[in-house]
């Protein structure tokens, strides 16, 4: 057997012979460290560059969320227009003349006045001396349309 352990020790299969030498530690703890550094660099890599598809997903669903309050925003924007232009169109026919006078002559009974129940009122621009003569005047033209229309009414009882 030791004839056998000579010869296989002696053929050399392109293997270098293992030789101990520091330069070749140095190199091996360089690899290491170099491969070391290479995974925490590809690993770092990987980490920002999934932090920044994280961070523009979240800016899109940001955006998204804006758009959607924006658009129901502009929807009650629209519906508040169409309720203001309801109420603008109620208000015009509210407004008219004309139903306003046929409301008053139907629900309340309300007619023109009669030249009788017409007060004429004059405005004196002048002297001070002159409105207590006018004064009086009007004040007996009031009593006088006052007995006038107590009289129209009591005539509109009757009938």
């Amino acid at each position: 057997m030791s004839a056998l352990r000579k010869e296989a020790i002696e053929f050399d299969y392109g293997q270098e012979a293992l030789v101990y030498s520091p330069n070749k530690k140095r190199i091996k703890r360089n690899k290491k460290n170099s491969n070391v550094i290479e995974n925490f660099k590809n690993t770092a890599m990987i980490a920002i560059t999934f932090i920044l598809g994280i961070l523009i997903v979240y800016n899109y669903a940001v955006i998204t969320d804006k758009q959607m309050e924006l658009n129901t925003l502009n929807v009650e924007i629209a519906d508040l227009n169409n309720d203001v232009d309801q109420y603008n169109i109620a208000l015009e026919s509210i407004k008219n003349t004309n139903s306003i006078e046929e409301m008053a002559k139907t629900y309340l009974g309300m007619n023109y006045p009669t030249r009788k129940q017409t007060v004429f009122v004059d405005f004196a621009y002048g002297n001070s001396d002159t409105t207590t003569d006018d004064e009086t005047n009007v004040l007996a033209k009031e009593n006088q349309n006052l007995l006038i229309g107590f009289l129209d009414k009591v005539v509109s009882f009757i009938r």
